[in-house]
């Protein structure tokens, strides 16, 4: 299976890149190319999951 067919194994591999410069010492806070590709990461992992993949279900009450 590659990554084009699972959405969510790539997601997983862009947060641990995304994690691996970051442990690496890459500033989060700077202006480097590296800390962009960073940022590109997690946003691509983020927009590959979908708006509620870090949501856990919640409850519904209704009045």
């Amino acid at each position: 299976m590659s990554y084009a067919d699972d959405p969510q194994r790539l997601a997983r591999l862009l947060r641990d890149l995304a994690q691996a410069l970051e442990d690496a010492g890459v500033n989060a806070s700077g202006a480097t190319n590296e800390r962009h590709l960073m940022d590109d990461a997690r946003s691509a992992a983020r927009d590959l999951e979908g708006p509620d993949a870090g949501r856990k279900p919640g409850r519904f009450a209704g009045f």
